[in-house]
C-alpha cells in the first residue's frame, strides 16, 4: 500500500462531506468484517474488531447513504451504478450467529457468511489464531524454550502472527511446550460456528459461501493447489448447505489469483460469484468483486471517506480496476 496517496487520501477526506463523495459512481460498496464481539477474543489478538454498539453504529451509517441488497442483486446488476451495499463476514465464527445476525435482522440487512470447511464445527484451529494464543501465553509467560524454537524457524513475538500456514508444525510444537491444547481449547471455546447454525443462518435468509479448507496464503500455492482448494471448500458448501448463489471469497487476499482461475471458477460452473480484498475498485473480471475491510484502526468514518477519495484519485489515473 502506497503511504503517500493514502496520506493525501486522508487529508482530502477531512475536508470532504459524505454526501459529495458517496454520490459519485463507484464499484459496489462491499463491506466486510470477521467477528463482532463484547468479549476480549485471545485468538484474535491484535486483530481490529467491533463490539456490538459499534456495529450497529456502523450499519445505520451504511443505511443512511447506501441501500443494503441481497448477494442476487450483484448477479443482476454487476455494473450498478446505485447506492447500494451487501455486507458479508468471513472466517465462520461463533459470534456471526450468536452476535452479528440477530442484529442484522432486526435492521433488516441481508448478508453472506463465507466458512472454511475445515474449521466448520470446531474441527480445526485457523494457524493464524493457532499464533495469537501462542503470544498470548508468551507475554503473559515468557518461555525460553518456545521462543528458541521459534526463533530457530524465523519467527518471533514480533513476527508470529504473521506465521504462514507452513508454520503449522512449529506452531503446534510451541504449543505443547507451552501447554497449549488447541483441541481443548476448541472444544471449550467453540470459536467457530457449527453445521447447526449456519442452516440455520441460512434459513434466516442469509447467504453462506466458501472461504477455502484451512485458510492458506494463496500468493504462496499453484494454481492447481488454489484450484483444488476452492473446489474443496465449495463442493463441501454446496452439499451441505445447497446455496442458491455460489460464491467464494478469497482467504486474506486475492493477490496471486490469476485471471485464468477467476474465470476457469465461472466457466466450470464452480462459483457463480468470487470476492477479493482490495477495497473499493473494480475487478477485470466481471464476476469477480473487491470488497472493502472494515474493521480498521482509527475513526471509522474518516476511513471510510478516505476509502472513498483513494478510490477517486485512483480512478483518475486509470488504476480503479483490480488487474491479475
Amino acid at each position: 500500500m502506497n503511504k503517500i496517496p493514502r496520506f493525501v487520501s486522508k487529508q482530502i477526506g477531512r475536508l470532504l462531506s459524505e454526501q459529495t463523495l458517496f454520490k459519485t459512481i463507484s464499484p459496489i460498496f462491499l463491506p466486510f468484517y470477521h467477528v463482532v464481539s463484547n468479549q476480549k477474543l485471545p485468538y484474535r489478538l491484535n486483530y481490529p474488531y467491533q463490539n456490538s454498539i459499534q456495529f450497529e453504529k456502523e450499519l445505520d451509517y451504511y443505511l443512511k447513504h447506501f441501500k443494503a441488497v441481497p448477494l442476487e442483486y450483484l448477479i443482476e446488476n454487476p455494473h450498478s451504478n446505485k447506492k447500494v451495499f451487501h455486507i458479508s463476514f468471513d472466517d465462520g465464527l461463533r459470534e456471526c450467529a450468536d452476535v452479528i445476525a440477530p442484529i442484522l435482522l432486526k435492521k433488516g440487512i441481508p448478508a453472506t457468511f463465507f466458512v472454511n470447511s475445515g474449521f466448520t464445527d470446531n474441527r480445526v484451529l485457523f494457524h493464524r489464531y493457532k499464533a495469537s494464543l501462542i503470544l498470548s501465553e508468551l507475554m503473559t509467560e515468557p518461555n525460553s524454550k518456545a521462543e528458541l524454537l521459534l526463533k530457530n524457524n524465523g519467527l518471533n513475538r514480533e513476527n508470529i502472527l504473521q506465521a504462514d500456514i507452513t508454520k503449522v508444525d512449529v506452531l503446534d510444537e510451541t504449543a505443547d511446550i507451552l501447554g497449549i491444547n488447541f483441541n481443548e481449547f476448541l472444544k471449550n471455546k467453540n470459536p467457530y460456528l457449527t453445521s447447526k447454525q449456519i442452516s440455520k443462518l441460512k434459513e434466516q435468509g442469509f447467504t453462506i459461501g466458501a472461504h477455502s479448507e484451512n485458510h492458506p496464503e494463496f500468493w504462496q500455492i499453484s494454481e492447481e493447489e488454489q484450484l483444488s482448494e476452492i473446489k474443496q471448500s465449495m463442493t463441501w458448501v454446496v452439499e451441505k448447505f445447497n446455496p442458491t448463489i455460489k460464491t467464494f471469497s478469497f482467504p486474506f487476499t486475492d493477490s496471486g489469483v490469476s485471471l485464468n482461475l477467476l474465470q476457469k471458477l465461472k466457466s466450470q460452473n464452480i462459483c457463480d460469484l468470487t470476492f477479493g480484498t482490495a477495497g473499493l475498485k473494480y475487478d477485470e473480471c466481471e464476476t469477480h468483486f473487491q470488497r472493502y475491510p472494515a474493521e480498521q484502526k482509527g475513526d471509522f468514518k474518516l476511513n471510510l471517506k478516505t476509502e472513498w477519495v483513494y478510490y477517486l484519485l485512483r480512478k483518475t489515473i486509470g488504476k480503479a480496476t483490480v488487474k491479475h
